[in-house]
């Protein structure tokens, strides 16, 4: 028997129950092209695609049972379902990542889900890739990250040992917000979940939003119906945070300890117009398409 034979014999694959995350940039085609016409762009998305990278850069003394599999804009992280924590550690790396990535103006869409793969550092297959995969190109849609509810039920069983099981799953919880459609999904655009939850510092939040404004701005001059409602769902988280601002009483504690961020954030343009204009063009797309 060849020696090739014996080591495969040896190493029959085998399915482990994983935590997965598929993640991809927004827009990929559209931005590679991007680097062909407009100088430096392309050093811009190189380093947006190290910050991805980074997601998997888990001290593996902590992790052992990490894997990470990135190929062009996607990144496929998984864990083993009993190693402890993986699921708040995970949900705190994306939490970073998909922050850093809107200050460097790029919006990424993914899922995390819950089931058999394998994951090497050769491979990465199995119905958990399936499932991660079409939820993030045909459930998420938009340019959030969902979270299947399985994750919650490998927290309370993978905990911390210093937890219990439901204060593991409120830690986790803290990163989920519940999207109208009923799906979970990391809210980057909250002072609530980029300060409070993620610990982002509150002096640069104002920065932050209006990097987002910019992100959506750019994104409602876009020609595709489909595209544009992908950015008039981040309109609406971005003029739901302008309002919950702009209910703060004057003497509100928050503008007591942040002098500064009123007129910054109060002041930051609605884009209520590019958003009608948007929403008209997409409606007149639909009336102009044939009846199926």
């Amino acid at each position: 028997m060849s020696a090739r034979r014996q080591t495969s014999e040896r190493s029959e694959p085998r399915y482990e129950r994983r935590i997965v995350l598929f993640i991809d940039f927004l827009g990929f085609k559209e931005l590679v092209e991007r680097t062909r016409r407009e100088p430096g762009t392309l050093s811009d998305l190189v380093a947006a695609m190290d910050e991805v990278g980074r997601i998997g850069e888990n001290d593996p003394d902590l992790h052992r049972s990490q894997r990470v599999t990135q190929f062009s804009d996607c990144i496929v992280v998984s864990y083993r379902v009993e190693e402890q924590s993986a699921s708040f550690w995970l949900l705190n790396e994306v939490a970073f990542c998909v922050i850093a990535l809107v200050e460097r103006g790029f919006l990424l869409r993914g899922a995390i889900t819950v089931g058999d793969l394998l994951h090497t550092d050769a491979h990465v297959v199995g119905p958990a890739m399936v499932a991660a995969y079409e939820l993030e190109s045909r459930v998420a849609k938009y340019p959030r990250v969902i979270v299947d509810p399985k994750l919650l039920v490998v927290a309370r069983a993978a905990r911390s040992p210093d937890h219990s099981a439901a204060e593991e799953e409120r830690y986790v919880r803290a990163f989920l917000t519940r999207d109208d459609d009923g799906h979970d999904y990391f809210d980057y655009v909250s002072w609530r979940s980029v300060v409070e939850v993620t610990g982002g510092t509150d002096e640069y939040y104002p920065g932050y939003l209006r990097k987002v404004h910019d992100i959506i701005a750019a994104g409602l001059r876009h020609e595709n119906p489909g595209i544009l409602e992908k950015y008039l769902w981040l309109h609406a988280k971005y003029v739901a945070q302008l309002r919950s601002f702009a209910n703060l009483p004057a003497e509100h504690g928050y503008w007591r300890q942040n002098p500064g961020h009123r007129e910054a954030l109060t002041s930051l343009p609605d884009l209520s117009g590019p958003a009608s204009t948007a929403t008209a063009r997409i409606e007149a797309s639909r009336r102009a398409a044939p009846d199926r």
